[in-house]
């Protein structure tokens, strides 16, 4: 990237050589508008910085001669004056903005800013529907000097089958392709598509100057628009914008997930708790009901927890609760779900497990934890077991397995004790 500066003071000129330097951005400095019209001449640069009063001619006058030539006007043109009086004109003839003399920093910020955004390379992928060869890969080798990989296809089918087998981050759609559909029926079939396939950058791209299409497009659920032949630089821009937001909205959403995870888990223990375990079970209970799946829910307490407290104090009672739920994971893994519902109560919740099932998955948790002997303690627990009935809701199910284990309690505990055992009375 190269900067040009046009300003009649060396030491001004050596100030903003070396603002651009620090940036990594090759800068060169004229004292004249001749001089700098003989330098666009020669090579385009990327950032045109120049002042009012310069000793051939005034600013404006540089800007509109060089503009005539087509030596400019893709990149920021950035004049520097001292007077807010020829700020309305200058903004009237396409020069990018304007900045005092007198305020250097605000200056600073906005190159900084500039050559941050300018600079760092993209990450991701990319998907071009483009049905001209020519055309897409120009756009390919665009993408990929942004730093994306890129995909090209010519035709929507051929995109749809694609995206619904691999993630992108950024897709960019003609209007015309090979096949039956256009790259507006892309657009809406993309929107409709589940997770975040269905929420991916759209930029669209046409050759028809028409308002009403291009509106279409927008309004099918195209993020941005851009008119061919296609202005590299404004591509880049175009594309920058969009993959950057996505990435930010990605991110967004990663720390709300992660937020959600931490609400959702015990703090002592890590497992879930009971407002997850409240949440979720009755979607595991409709899905079982829905697929003709059996489903058992555990509910299982620690014996003589508050006599641990009262003798060993509430760190080694936290140790025994922390050494259990590890226990329970660990074995459970990915059968089922285990939640502390509170104190030193324990659910476990098993997709696909039958009565039978669900009593042999709680004796095998019982002799684990018997086993663990935590802080050299010997810890047993009482568990009630519950296999869900044909139209029951998840209070019910709670409530005839969460008996069971005050049965359990009442038989001696350390024990398991299935709900069907339980005598009604």
């Amino acid at each position: 990237m190269k900067a040009l500066i046009v300003e009649p003071s060396r030491m001004i000129r050596n100030v903003f050589i070396s603002l651009f330097t620090k940036n990594n951005i090759h800068a060169e400095g004229v004292e004249t508008a001749s001089d700098a019209l003989a330098e666009l001449e020669k090579e385009s640069v990327d950032f045109l910085c120049f002042s009012m009063q310069l000793k051939d001619m005034t600013g404006l006058d540089f800007f509109a001669l060089a503009k005539e030539r087509g030596l400019i006007g893709k990149h920021p043109s950035i004049l520097l004056t001292s007077s807010q009086e020829a700020v309305p004109r200058a903004l009237s003839l396409g020069i990018t903005q304007c900045f005092s003399k007198n305020e250097p920093a605000i200056f600073e910020n906005y190159v900084n800013h500039w050559a941050g955004s300018g600079i760092a390379k993209l990450s991701g992928s990319a998907l071009v529907i483009e049905d001209s060869l020519s055309q897409a890969n120009h756009l390919v080798r665009l993408l990929e000097s942004l730093g994306l990989r890129a995909q090209r296809v010519a035709s929507g089918e051929a995109a749809l089958a694609l995206l619904a087998k691999q993630p992108f981050d950024l897709i960019l759609a003609d209007y015309m392709l090979e096949g039956a559909m256009t790259g507006l029926d892309v657009i809406r079939k993309t929107r409709i598509m589940p997770g975040r396939a269905g929420k991916v950058p759209i930029l669209a791209i046409s050759g028809f100057d028409d308002t009403a299409r291009r509106i279409d497009m927008l309004r099918s659920g195209a993020n941005d628009f851009i008119q061919k032949p296609v202005v590299p630089e404004e591509l880049k821009v175009r594309v920058s914008n969009l993959v950057r937001l996505r990435q930010a909205l990605d991110y967004l959403e990663e720390q709300h997930n992660i937020l959600y995870e931490m609400a959702m888990r015990d703090r002592l223990t890590s497992v879930y708790n009971r407002h997850y375990i409240t949440e979720r079970a009755p979607t595991l209970i409709h899905e079982a009901e829905a697929k003709r799946m059996p489903l058992c829910l555990i509910v299982l307490d620690i014996d003589h927890f508050k006599r641990i407290n009262d003798t060993y104090g509430h760190a080694t009672g936290d140790a025994v609760l922390i050494a259990v739920s590890g226990a329970l994971s660990e074995d459970i893994g990915a059968q089922g779900t285990v939640a502390r519902m509170g104190g030193e109560e324990f659910m476990v919740v098993l997709p696909g497990a039958d009565g039978f099932a669900g009593a042999s998955w709680a004796e095998k948790l019982r002799e684990t934890i018997e086993d663990l002997e935590p802080s050299g303690l010997l810890v047993t627990a009482s568990f009630g077991v519950a296999q869900l009935r044909p139209g029951e809701g998840y209070e019910t199910l709670f409530r005839r397995a969460d008996l069971a284990m005050y049965e359990a309690k009442r038989a001696g505990r350390n024990r398991v004790v299935s709900a069907s055992e339980i005598q009604p009375r």
